[in-house]
């Protein structure tokens, strides 16, 4: 198959254009997450063809794919056709590529959100507080308001004594459950920097009268400033405002709309999908979504996550963003003003969620898991001298595995599986992940004889005698892990410190260019 190779000059010009583009680091997430350029998303080979069709849902767009210059783009560029993805590259001698033409590599995850958190601060001088002038104002029982802008499980797991979870695109909509005088101050946390600084600007653009604060460096600034986080807590802000109040914030959502981003309708909504020359990306950003089974096929992600994590739903810059809400549109609006500055082209629409429920989504998913040969946990003892595969995610793999299994991915099997071994079996909790390296192998040698174990936890403690629990050291072999300060989380105090001074650092290593692309 001819590949269509393209030059890093060529791609760094078609991020700036006016064209959509999908910028695909087919690498495993720690070569990902040790350096790419700052516009790229990533989907590891190891589950291709599983994410790739719910990134990029349009077979037209124009997508680069790149390696590390070690061939397995040509094998991705393959999988891509044989999906119809009918404009493909691959960038030439692959990340040595970008960087031998003076491009630079950014580490860590989000980079795209990231990047654009610390260019708002910028822009606006977004207020912030420190962690000891917060606990100052606690200690002297000031009238202040903290909340936390993550989703309720991030915040379950450590919080800034006193606050309450409202994750923030809910923010704006909620907060009058909360305040009732003008004279009290808001001090809005996160666990690093980004949604401190996007939920703090966000109220402020949205027009409240009181004073608003980001926490500057959030839990991590508090930890680092030796306060006690609190852990456990359940405090949600969950609490709905009445209609009227519905129909006054809807009305001042609307005006702040005007001439930015356009409400449409259903009619317009099913016109933007059928559009074969754009991708349309639909998503309700509600974060109580209890109409979640029944709109199934219109993703629910909470607005905030949508700003703070783009690059893990919307695989393609420069594509059309649908969103909606309950019909307040002030979620909708208020995300869709920061996606429009990110350089999407952003629509909110005007409908109930049941109705919206009846658009005709034209997603052409090809991808389906192929048949598998399952075996049970105790028939691994008759099998003496298979060679034993855990493909789960390493994280697991090192707290508890099988009896001498050995960690392993599509990738490390694609490269190093010796032409000799004709059986194995295949540890996961994953089938679609193991139902591909199922059929590359099957691809290679029609005789191959894979067997799959579907990992159930009932089941390994019945079985204990085949489980082995000695902790496993994670180090670089583990190549689906993401090692960026990954340490902070169990607080190391060094991995934070190098987190935030990352964060900080990140609009200081982009060109001008790069920071020019956001509007």
């Amino acid at each position: 198959m001819m590949k269509n190779f393209v030059e890093a000059k060529t791609v760094k010009s078609w991020i700036s254009d006016e064209k959509e583009l999908a910028f695909i680091d087919v690498r495993e997430t720690a070569q990902h997450t040790a350096g790419h350029p700052i516009f790229s998303i990533s989907i590891p080979f190891s589950e291709f063809e599983i994410n790739i069709e719910k990134l990029l849902p349009n077979k037209n767009v124009r997508i680069v794919l790149f390696d590390n210059n070690d061939g397995i783009s040509d094998i991705t560029y393959k999988l891509a056709k044989n999906l119809k993805y009918i404009n493909t590259f691959v960038l030439k001698n692959g990340v040595d590529g970008w960087v031998k033409s003076k491009f630079r590599l950014f580490d860590g995850i989000n980079v795209l959100s990231k990047s654009f958190g610390e260019l708002v601060e910028k822009k606006f001088n977004t207020p912030s507080m420190t962690a000891s002038q917060l606990f100052q104002k606690q200690k002297e029982k000031k009238d202040i308001i903290i909340l936390d802008g993550r989703p309720f499980n991030e915040y379950n797991k450590m919080s800034i004594p006193g606050s309450v979870c409202c994750p923030n695109a809910e923010i704006p909509f909620r907060i009058s459950e909360l305040i009732k005088s003008s004279n009290t101050d808001i001090i809005i946390n996160c666990a690093g920097r980004t949604r401190s600084i996007i939920g703090a600007q966000a109220l402020i653009n949205f027009g409240i009268k009181n004073k608003v604060y980001a926490l500057e460096n959030g839990t991590q600034g508090w930890f680092l400033a030796n306060l006690k986080l609190d852990h456990g807590k359940k405090n949600f802000l969950n609490k709905k405002p009445k209609n009227e109040k519905i129909i006054e914030l809807k009305s001042k959502i609307v005006k702040l709309l005007e001439n930015k981003v356009e409400i449409i309708d259903f009619n317009q909504a099913q016109k933007l999908i059928d559009d074969k020359n754009i991708t349309t990306y639909i998503f309700d950003v509600r974060t109580n979504s209890n109409q979640k089974n029944k709109l199934s096929k219109l993703r629910n992600v909470p607005g905030g996550q949508l700003v703070q994590a783009t690059d893990k739903y919307i695989g393609v810059l420069k594509s059309h963003i649908i969103l909606f809400d309950d019909g307040d549109l002030v979620r909708a609006g208020m995300t869709a003003l920061w996606l429009k500055k990110m350089n999407f082209n952003c629509y909110v629409i005007n409908e109930s969620p049941k109705r919206i429920r009846n658009l005709n989504l034209k997603n052409d998913v090809n991808f389906k898991t192929n048949p598998i040969n399952l075996i049970k946990l105790e028939n691994l003892k008759n099998l003496k001298n298979t060679l034993i595969f855990d493909i789960r995610n390493s994280l697991d793999y090192c707290k508890k595995r099988i009896k001498n299994s050995l960690w392993t991915n599509r990738l490390i099997i694609t490269n190093e599986i010796p032409q000799y071994v004709k059986a194995i079996i295949l540890i996961t909790n994953d089938l679609p992940k193991a139902s591909l390296i199922v059929s590359d192998l099957q691809e290679k040698d029609p005789k191959y004889v894979v067997q799959v174990y579907n990992w159930n936890e009932t089941d390994v403690k019945h079985h204990l005698n085949y489980i082995d629990t000695k902790e496993v050291e994670l180090d670089e072999k583990f190549i689906d892990f993401n090692f960026h300060t990954h340490l902070r989380h169990q607080g190391n105090k060094e991995h934070a410190k190098n987190y935030l001074k990352w964060e900080t650092d990140l609009i200081k290593n982009m060109d001008e260019e790069e920071r020019e692309f956001f509007r």
